[in-house]
């Protein structure tokens, strides 16, 4: 990807047609560019800072990479002053904040037509708030916020998104200049977890918003009242709810989802909405969701942190369970569903949809060790070989040599039946992977769901299935894999845990998986020895004898692989032409993990919405 010193240089001697000289001066011979490259040559820059660069390198690179430039203006706000690492200067010295500056530039500049994506974030400090609050006023700092993020907001005619993430209360009036914006399609505010009296707005309906997008509300924190908007947005297809997780840890019944839904249900309305996502509800079932939502139009459904579970404590058992009486309709075009609860219900809910096409139990857990980092070349080649074909630490030439013949040893349907131990703890890695969610008296539940969940994936979403990503605590044996391979034919991502550490069971899968792009082998939740082994590999291999054997395999789509924390990229194939012989090899490396965030099996596995 070019930078916006390369796009300058390259274009230094172009000519664009447009003549600044006054005609006294020589013109120096240059080289023509039709408009249509320059400009798919700008579209490769994404960063702000290159964009900035290239704005000012020429008249007509201004013209052109303007609109690109403030298409998506994003304003963090900190509650300190920041100091310069190069020469420990405050930020905005002799001046306001770089945060108002921003806002000044937005509201005098002639830039917010272009503006598609307006987001404000951060923290913001109050003055005087407890006072004001006595006195039923609201700070002047917090109401000059919103008045200028009101100006800002009448002179975008093009704003598509709206974002509010600072930790203060968005007032009425940039409400009421966001229900003016026939533009606008998708909005995300953060209500404040502040307990001090403020004012409460009645939120408009927006006449063409898709996604509404509302985090942390705590009905004590005086939210805003969102019914009118619910039921007036009659376009909206993306609804997400995230509570404050405060009423749940206090066990505090204060949600009430009348306050939300009630209009709605009163008006005997259907939402038409494709894609839900709650974040920490803890609520009483009062039969709301079968009157406002049509379960035709739904495609996607994520539950984090709600509902109940398996792992959840007793003192919250007369709140969810509630939602256990509640038999969930069928979902006849439902393709996604994600949690981080397994139960009863939530299993029986499995069996009552058909033929999804993403499936995600999410642990959300972060990597403990250096994930971020890279491993060395050496230990990248050695445990994406154990992974693959089967190398060990004793015969590291045996299961190379023989080539593809190995990937017929067993045949994927071999074994009908699922056996995920629970006998011993030799056998049955779930037992020693008690976490302080899981007691150990209830290890064994745990297990006979990870059972039901498995057989209820293999007959009603098998063919269909695309991303399955299993809890870590269910250790799959060699068996389990064969039926999954069997039952799931198209699978492209896949995330799971293995009942024991070697790798040699994977020969089952990988090759009778054509489709497979991304495979992530999960650790337990308080056990990293795999990825502990994985950082500890030595390799006596070289990345082309790996990667020909690889080839070998057959694994012509597979892209990343995952074990642990680690994750490893494999490359795409070349040729290599020996003596007599043309071969295609591929290489693997090490990578970060960020590399992996827009895979989902990886950008999934998190407690967000």
């Amino acid at each position: 990807m070019p930078t916006a010193y390369q796009t300058s240089t390259m274009i230094g001697n172009i000519d664009f047609g447009i003549n600044d000289n006054d005609g006294n001066e020589p013109e120096p011979e240059k080289a023509h560019l039709p408009l249509h490259l320059l400009a798919m040559i700008i579209s490769y820059l994404d960063n702000p800072a290159d964009l900035a660069r290239a704005c000012q390198a020429s008249r007509i690179l201004h013209y052109m990479c303007l609109p690109a430039l403030y298409a998506d203006v994003s304003l963090h706000s900190y509650d300190y002053i920041r100091y310069s690492e190069v020469d420990n200067r405050p930020e905005g010295s002799g001046g306001p904040s770089p945060f108002f500056m921003g806002l000044n530039a937005i509201v005098t500049r002639n830039v917010t037509g272009y503006i598609k994506k307006f987001k404000v974030w951060g923290k913001w400090k109050e003055y005087d708030l407890e006072e004001c609050a006595k006195v039923g006023r609201v700070p002047d700092s917090s109401m000059m916020l919103n008045l200028l993020v009101r100006a800002a907001v009448d002179k975008m005619p093009a704003l598509e998104t709206f974002s509010w993430e600072l930790d203060t209360k968005m007032l009425p009036n940039v409400w009421q200049g966001l229900a003016q914006r026939q533009t606008l399609s998708s909005l995300k505010v953060n209500f404040p977890n502040l307990r001090l009296p403020r004012l409460t707005t009645l939120v408009p309906p927006i006449q063409n918003l898709k996604s509404l997008h509302i985090t942390n509300i705590d009905p004590l924190c005086y939210p805003d009242n969102i019914s009118s908007l619910l039921l007036g947005s009659k376009k909206l297809e993306v609804l997400k709810l995230h509570w404050s997780p405060r009423m749940r840890e206090s066990r505090e019944p204060s949600v009430n989802l009348h306050s939300y839904f009630g209009k709605i249900v009163t008006a005997n309305y259907k939402m038409p909405l494709k894609h839900i996502a709650f974040h920490n509800l803890f609520a009483f079932n009062e039969d709301v969701f079968e009157k406002i939502i049509d379960p035709n139009l739904i495609e996607s459904f994520t539950m984090i942190s709600s509902m109940g579970g398996t792992d959840d404590t007793a003192d919250i058992a007369f709140m969810d369970s509630t939602w256990k009486n509640a038999g969930p309709k069928a979902a006849p075009n439902l393709k996604m569903l994600r949690g981080d609860k397994v139960s009863k219900m939530h299993c029986n809910m499995m069996g009552k949809f058909r033929e999804l096409e993403s499936y995600y139990l999410v642990t959300g857990r972060k990597p403990n060790h250096c994930s971020q980092k890279p491993l060395a070349k050496v230990n990248s080649v050695r445990a994406v070989s154990r992974l693959c074909i089967g190398v060990t630490d004793s015969s590291t030439n045996s299961d190379s040599s023989s080539g593809g013949g190995s990937r017929t040893s067993n045949s994927p349907g071999s074994t009908p039946q699922s056996t995920i131990s629970t006998t011993s703890s030799a056998s049955c890695p779930m037992q020693n992977a008690t976490t302080p969610y899981t007691p150990l008296s209830e290890l064994n539940t745990l297990s006979q769901l990870g059972r039901h969940y498995l057989e209820n994936i293999y007959k009603y979403h098998g063919p269909s299935l695309r991303h399955l990503l299993l809890m870590p605590q269910w250790r799959l044996s060699s068996e389990d894999l064969a039926r999954l391979v069997r039952n799931c034919p198209n699978l492209e991502q896949v995330g799971l845990g293995l009942e024991m550490a070697d790798f040699n069971m994977l020969r089952l899968l990988i090759p009778f998986l054509p489709k497979l792009y991304a495979i992530r082998i999960l650790d337990n939740l308080d056990d990293s020895s795999l990825t502990d082994s994985v950082s500890g590999l030595g390799c006596d291999q070289s990345d082309d004898k790996v990667g020909d054997d690889i080839w070998k395999m057959g694994f012509d789509t597979l892209r990343w692989v995952g074990l642990g924390d680690h994750v490893f990229e494999i490359s795409p194939g070349r040729t290599v032409i020996g003596e007599g012989t043309v071969q295609v090899q591929k290489t693997v490396r090490s990578v970060p993990v960020d590399l992996v965030k827009d895979v989902e099996i990886w950008s999934m596995d998190r407690l967000e919405i």
